[in-house]
């Protein structure tokens, strides 16, 4: 059910901001909370008489993660209570949020759209309920709006290769919806890590030795069978656990790989028959193999979780900046990035199919107001950047290097997949690259990926062809 709320309130995937941000590049775009929003003095005078902006958004709004948006609950929101104020106060305008789950939200809003009826003046979505808007052709083209330079700073390019096509540009990364909030990166049990006599992850970073080799030689040391009874179960150790599925994912993308890209005439393909696919899922199956490395929880992501808070698993693979529940463990834990591929020079941090990304629903009543409006929140919020780093730091991190790691390895080479935002569209797209990644590692050993995906191939760029590239 969607819920309107005339008020300033944000969630937090509208909060979180990333990439260059926590270095702290500065484009002059505003000033924080208290700054004087130079930027806004670069932007027309424009009377937009009262306009109402709308801005429906796909977010878990009943959730214990959205943060206090009353005005001195923190510095954060005092920025982007702030920040909308000013907008509203150069354009005489009023900005307002309707709230969506993401589950129902394509099902509650394209009915709205093919009406006619006005959605919102902008859609701050999940990538999944992106894609399927895109291939139902329910989305404004935004590089017909005016007043929008997509190539200024403000503007993050992550989607660029998938969003922006020959027809014209279907979604955009803005930082007040940053799409930066989902990396992945491992979290480790500093306790543990002693105990099992093992290096220091941060150690192995520094001395760029935090790789895919010296990792599975850390994984086949990191459990403990405690009863010594032969077999591992809930009263025993893991070397690792993951409280997503996504988290095998990101490992496999670590490698630079895809599951689907873009090709060079703009087409999206199937990528999972590149030659390096399956020595790259053997290596990770053999790095998970051994009984006692990977705990698998049942499928259910918060008894994974429960397991790394509770001191029975040295590592855990999560989202970087959603580390609330572990703030009451009784352990130290430190963060790293996923550790280098074999093919790669670099970490790489991917996001998964949850992440936010912005368009613009092709029944707004007023292209002029959504181009100008929506141009200054992606300048202005940049500046929120450095403000919300030090945010996840202090409420979600134990020390200070966790928080290096962050802005020096995972925000600044997070990475995508277009399957993200076409996986949802049909059950075969998931089923021939996401399951066939994380099936055979995690979940069920005696399945085989190089099977999964020679079924797959011919029946999903097909399917491709056909939903995707309208051919």
């Amino acid at each position: 059910m969607k819920r309107k709320i005339f008020c300033l309130c944000l969630c937090l995937s509208l909060a979180l901001t990333c990439l260059a941000g926590c270095g702290g590049e500065d484009t002059g775009s505003g000033g924080g909370a208290s700054g004087s929003y130079a930027y806004l003095d670069t932007l027309p005078d424009t009377d937009l008489g009262g306009y109402e902006f709308v801005i429906a958004e796909a977010c878990y709004y009943d959730s214990s993660d959205r943060p206090n948006m009353e005005a001195g609950s923190s510095e954060l929101a005092d920025a982007i209570l702030a920040r909308n104020a000013a907008i509203e106060e150069k354009f005489n305008c009023k900005i307002t949020y309707e709230y969506y789950d993401p589950t129902s939200f394509y099902n509650e809003v394209y009915p709205l759209i093919m009406s006619g009826e006005k959605v919102g003046d902008i859609m701050d979505v999940t990538l999944f309920n992106y894609g399927r808007l895109s291939v139902g052709e329910y989305l404004y083209d935004m590089s017909s709006l005016p007043n929008i330079d997509f190539s200024a700073d403000h503007w993050i390019k992550i989607y660029d290769d998938v969003a922006v096509t020959s027809n014209g540009r279907f979604g955009v990364g803005a930082a007040f919806a940053n799409p930066y909030t989902h990396g992945f990166g491992i979290y480790f049990n500093k306790r543990l890590i002693e105990e099992r006599g093992l290096e220091d992850p941060y150690t192995l970073l520094e001395e760029n030795r935090w790789n895919w080799d010296t990792f599975g030689q850390m994984l086949s040391s990191a459990m403990q069978d405690v009863n010594s009874d032969g077999v591992f179960d809930d009263n025993d150790i893991y070397s690792i656990t993951g409280g997503l599925d996504g988290g095998i994912t990101a490992f496999y993308l670590a490698n630079g790989l895809n599951m689907f890209r873009v090709n060079d005439s703009g087409d999206v393909e199937y990528a999972m028959t590149d030659s390096n696919v399956i020595p790259t899922l053997t290596t990770l199956k053999n790095m998970f193999a051994a009984p006692g490395t990977y705990y698998y929880g049942g499928g259910d992501s918060s008894e994974c979780t429960n397991k790394f808070i509770n001191g029975e698993t040295t590592f855990y693979i999560n989202i970087t900046t959603r580390a609330e529940a572990l703030r009451d463990m009784s352990d130290d834990f430190g963060l790293v990035p996923i550790p280098m591929g074999p093919d790669v020079d670099s970490y790489y941090s991917a996001i998964d199919h949850n992440t936010p990304i912005v368009c613009v629903p092709n029944s707004i009543d007023n292209p002029e107001a959504t181009g100008l409006i929506l141009d200054a929140m992606a300048a202005l919020s940049y500046d929120e950047l450095d403000i919300w780093s030090n945010q996840v730091k202090s409420l979600y991190y134990r020390d200070e290097t966790s928080g290096e790691v962050l802005d020096n390895y995972i925000l600044p080479n997070i990475v995508s997949d277009p399957v993200f935002m076409y996986s949802r569209i049909d059950s075969q797209f998931e089923a021939y690259t996401i399951t066939a990644i994380f099936k055979p590692i995690a979940r069920d050993q005696n399945s085989d990926a190089g099977t999964i995906i020679a079924e797959g191939r011919e029946v999903c760029q097909t399917l491709i062809d056909e939903v995707i590239n309208k051919k």
